[in-house]
């Protein structure tokens, strides 16, 4: 996009693109990055129902408010370190587009459960997390977006069978936890669980999928209201375990289920956006724009992009 058509485009429109990151130079793709002075990074410590005080880093747009929220959940078995997590909400695409685009944002972490998949104190911390947030003056409690991947997908879906969200987005959810199949009777490499220890798991679903694995996961998807967007690439093979058996058991369950697949790109594409992870980030920018819409339909409160004078537009890396 040349000078000159910048120049062209009105305050409204350039608020648009830059709120997306879809503003465009020389063929690179953008993303909006907003100063800590503008939207400063906020540390919170939610308490878990058992005491323990968790972690996760939030950005609010300027202004009163109510907002609506969008929460971030990372993905793999183990938790963040901080500085990993706060460089992340800071400068990561994801994040960043959510905020230009008018959300209070937050990057949340979790306890481990690499000594037990099925330990449920990630849930408890997740949940912990959320509900601090919807206690915010800032944000209507009605608007709550969660967003995960992978191991974060899976807690998406979990947390939408525990608490009240208007929708969660999990990209290629590690439904392996969910359903329960993915537990202390497999046998593991090292002393801690990895998410390569269920890769069996993933060759044969529908062998491990036994009927009492069904009963339960029917049971706990029952009380999910919201509607749910399942992102996806299709070279994971987490997604041959999502086709046979977290997908069929949600439509089967009458839930209001979108599934989007893009061509070609690897696991948590989405999640981070650049670099290594994410060889097109012009998909990535793609997807966002298809979450974005998906959000403002479901969201009681609608966004508002962030004044364009906030908002500097940089390049993706590895674009």
């Amino acid at each position: 996009m040349t000078g000159y058509e910048l120049r062209q485009m009105n305050r409204r429109q350039l608020l648009a693109l830059a709120a997306a990151g879809a503003l465009k130079a020389a063929d690179e793709v953008m993303r909006p990055a907003v100063s800590e002075t503008a939207c400063p990074i906020e540390r919170l410590s939610p308490l878990a129902q058992d005491g323990h005080r968790g972690l996760a880093f939030v950005r609010t747009p300027p202004g009163k408010g109510p907002f609506p929220l969008v929460v971030i959940i990372h993905g793999g078995l183990v938790t963040w370190p901080e500085a990993q997590l706060r460089q992340y909400i800071l400068n990561s695409p994801l994040p960043s587009r959510f905020l230009a685009a008018g959300y209070v944002v937050a990057a949340v972490t979790y306890r481990s459960r690499d000594l037990d998949p099925q330990d449920k104190v990630s849930l408890e911390d997740c949940l912990a997390a959320l509900n601090h947030l919807k206690q915010l003056p800032s944000v209507d409690p009605k608007s709550a977006v969660v967003y995960g991947c992978s191991g974060g997908g899976d807690l998406a879906v979990e947390m939408a069978a525990a608490t009240d969200v208007c929708a969660i987005i999990p990209e290629e959810p590690a439904s392996v936890l969910l359903t329960g199949v993915y537990n202390t009777s497999l046998p593991k490499k090292g002393e801690r669980y990895t998410p390569g220890d269920g890769a069996a798991l993933l060759e044969n679903p529908k062998r491990y999928y036994t009927p009492d694995f069904q009963k339960k996961t029917r049971a706990k998807l029952a009380p999910i209201q919201c509607p749910i967007l399942i992102i996806q690439g299709d070279v994971h093979p987490i997604n041959h375990f999502n086709a046979e058996v977290l997908i069929p058991e949600l439509r089967a369950a009458g839930k209001k289920l979108e599934v989007l697949t893009y061509s070609r790109e690897p696991h948590c594409f989405y999640f981070y956006g650049e670099g290594t992870r994410t060889p097109r980030p012009a998909i990535a920018l793609k997807a966002f724009n298809d979450m974005a819409a998906f959000c403002r339909r479901h969201v009681r409160v609608k966004p508002k992009a962030l004044d364009v004078k906030l908002v500097k537009i940089v390049p993706v890396a590895g674009a």
